[in-house]
């Protein structure tokens, strides 16, 4: 541990590129997504899924993977999650059908799923408590750099190659990020208690937590209130209080009993949810509305959805210096805050145009770069140190759900935006609806500030534990 104290600035660029090809990979995706539809000869309604079965395989598999990391030894856990991301990235790459496609992409997913359950965990393990927020921070910056990207270098590499070199590069930097890993991460194995897996929770979770993302887009392709989405929606949510019930009554349950007892934990998830929620929920719209009613390229509204990840990237180094030096209540507060007053650009101004909507961004971007890096530092720093990566693990999986969350509120309220050739309910939708959704996102967003400060805070406790 002596070394991988030594080394903990290297192994967090490690851990950074982890982030960087996950995120990278998203935008990526989405920019091909055309041309393979074409070469494979299918729908755009099919190919969507060579984005969402990516999406599917690390909701199903991220508490699970997270839970057995803390028992086995992190290190090759994490490692070997590179080198499976890159044999994915290759078979896409090789891929000559639509099934092995969407295979080779579910493997992509596992990987990235080995990568994302021990992230967090990692820098838990090789960093101090009062170096743990700086060193978050500058994660948070490379997931802005990745987000920023993405799209971008997909398209310019569209320019010069096939889509398949879109993966292709994935698989060297995959390659090295395994090899560092081997050298530099900590060695040893876990000292948690080898208490049985909980499978039957495992199953649950995944197939509620599949349901739900099945009705968000069933919601998306048909309307919100098909029977289709309803029944899967309405199942998902009986999974979920089902896995609730069956959690009471063991010890060793995937979402475990210790781990949210921790306010910290659980407030922190809680309100990571809603943050994703109220980004996602608005993103959406937006992009819609930049084009379809106020006419910019596509470009141009690339350009101006930039501000959002550049203010995070910019903002998060300093939280996480913050938080290190006078604690994380402020900025998560702080943060939370301007999310819910970013809302206000949009929900009350008489007219929104794309001043209104740039200040939005800017503002929301600030905020989410002020709350992100330091509530993921004291959920870690208040978990367990042999429950690192079962929180690293929720975390994401929380932060995921939200996502899809936002999706359906979004598509719930204003989903007539996006129809082909209806401009009037496109103009109709951008009324008392959308201000109606930026209105309850602002709601959500005061919420997580208020709920910091008026539930009771919990007694002084160790977590800790075998950290550095």
């Amino acid at each position: 541990m002596p070394t991988a104290t030594r080394n903990r600035w290297g192994i967090l660029q490690i851990v950074n590129m982890g982030t960087l090809i996950s995120t990278l990979d998203v935008g990526i995706v989405n920019v091909s997504l055309p041309i393979m539809a074409k070469q494979f000869s299918v729908s755009l309604a099919q190919i969507q899924w060579v984005a969402t079965v990516y999406l599917l395989t690390m909701i199903v598999l991220l508490p699970f993977l997270g839970k057995l990391s803390d028992r086995m030894e992190r290190r090759k856990v994490y490692s070997y999650g590179f080198l499976v991301f890159g044999i994915g990235s290759l078979c896409i790459a090789v891929s000559h059908g639509f099934v092995a496609l969407l295979l080779s992409r579910c493997l992509q997913g596992i990987g990235a799923t080995m990568i994302m359950a021990n992230s967090q965990a990692m820098v838990r393990q090789v960093f101090p408590d009062h170096e743990r927020g700086r060193a978050l921070g500058i994660n948070a910056v490379v997931i802005s750099i990745g987000t920023l990207s993405g799209p971008a270098l997909g398209g310019l590499l569209l320019e010069f190659a096939e889509w398949p070199w879109l993966f292709w590069i994935n698989v060297p930097i995959a390659l090295v990020a395994c090899a560092l890993g081997f050298r530099w991460f900590p060695q040893g194995k876990s000292d948690t208690a080898k208490t049985p897996i909980d499978f039957v929770g495992s199953v649950l979770l995944a197939a509620g937590a599949c349901l739900l993302m099945m009705a968000a887009e069933s919601v998306k392709k048909q309307s919100a209130f098909s029977s289709e989405a309803w029944i899967e929606g309405l199942i998902g949510i009986l999974l979920l209080v089902a896995l609730y019930v069956h959690g009471r009554r063991i010890d060793y349950g995937i979402v475990d009993r210790e781990l949210f007892g921790r306010r910290k934990v659980w407030l922190g998830n809680a309100s990571s949810f809603a943050i994703n929620l109220a980004q996602t929920a608005t993103l959406i719209p937006v992009t819609f509305y930049l084009q379809s009613q106020l006419g910019y390229s596509a470009w141009a509204t690339g350009a101006l959805l930039m501000l959002q990840p550049l203010c995070m990237g910019v903002i998060a180094p300093f939280a996480g210096w913050f938080r290190d030096k006078y604690g994380g209540s402020a900025p998560i507060a702080i943060g939370s805050l301007f999310c819910a007053v970013s809302m206000l650009f949009v929900a009350l101004l008489p007219a929104v145009t794309a001043v209104s909507v740039g200040l939005q961004l800017a503002v929301f971007g600030v905020g989410i770069g002020l709350f992100h890096a330091t509530n993921n530092a004291e959920i870690m720093s208040a978990a367990p140190a042999s429950k690192s990566s079962l929180a690293g693990s929720l975390l994401a999986l929380v932060r995921y759900l939200g996502q899809v969350a936002g999706i359906g509120l979004a598509t719930l309220l204003v989903g007539s935006m996006g129809a082909a050739g209806a401009v009037g309910a496109a103009e109709q939708s951008f009324g008392v609806p959308i201000r109606l959704l930026f209105g309850i996102c602002f709601l959500l967003c005061l919420a997580v500030t208020l709920a910091g400060r008026l539930l009771p805070q919990e007694k002084s406790q160790t977590a800790e534990g075998a950290s550095v």
